[in-house]
């Protein structure tokens, strides 16, 4: 049985992550993933596999990401395999979803 996988359309990457100088594009990527992915359910639950495909890189690129994002406490990653959960360390409440009154154009 083929599982389809549905592609996302959009990974809402908090600004504090582009500031982080030691945080490449695909670990600023990923996390925008997880806090897109988290926006209904506070937790993300994807799997390496899922993330690879969306992003288009390796298991083992997002495994690094993952890993430095933990490092720079970012996420918190409970549980181990298909029962791992995924959580988001940036405060943000989801009035600031609403990227119009966000942008700032000087």
């Amino acid at each position: 049985m083929s599982q389809k996988v549905k592609l996302m359309k959009y990974a809402i990457v908090p600004l504090i992550d582009l500031r982080d100088l030691n945080l490449n594009s695909t670990d600023k990527l990923v996390m925008g993933m997880i806090v897109s992915l988290t926006i209904k359910r506070n937790v993300c639950t994807a799997s390496n596999g899922f993330l690879s495909n969306q992003l288009q890189v390796s298991k083992r690129t997002i495994t690094k990401s993952l890993s430095k994002l933990k490092s720079k406490n970012l996420i918190t990653i409970d549980g181990e395999d298909n029962q791992r959960k995924i959580y988001s360390n940036i405060v943000w409440n989801k009035s600031s979803i609403d990227m119009e009154q966000d942008f700032y154009t000087p």
